[in-house]
């Protein structure tokens, strides 16, 4: 669900005391863009999931990941992705990864 190494070693390329801010604006973007997916799922293109992908991968949310993968690749088809199903492994991984980075669960 989570690669931790990957996480890891944002915080550390990063450094503590600017980690939490920079994985918090990670977490706010993600979240914006999911909110207006599931106000319009029929919108959503394979460019929303590429940009999901993006920032899960660089805090290494692998589940959220691979459901971005799954989601662009229906839509490169022409059909309607699975948003909950991109959303669901994003509350998960956010679940998972809340203890390690202080205040990310606020406001979500």
């Amino acid at each position: 669900m989570i690669d931790w190494t990957r996480l890891n070693d944002l915080r550390a390329d990063i450094g503590e005391a600017d980690f939490a801010a920079v994985a918090q604006v990670f977490v706010t973007e993600m979240r914006e863009r999911l909110v207006v997916l599931a106000a319009n799922p029929t919108a959503a293109t394979a460019e929303d999931f590429h940009f999901l992908r993006g920032s899960a991968a660089n805090l290494g949310l692998s589940d959220m990941v691979a459901a971005c993968n799954t989601a662009e690749g229906v839509c490169r088809l022409g059909k309607a992705p699975d948003v909950a199903d991109v959303a669901d492994a994003f509350a998960a991984a956010i679940i998972a990864i809340a203890a390690e980075i202080p205040g990310l669960t606020n406001n979500l």
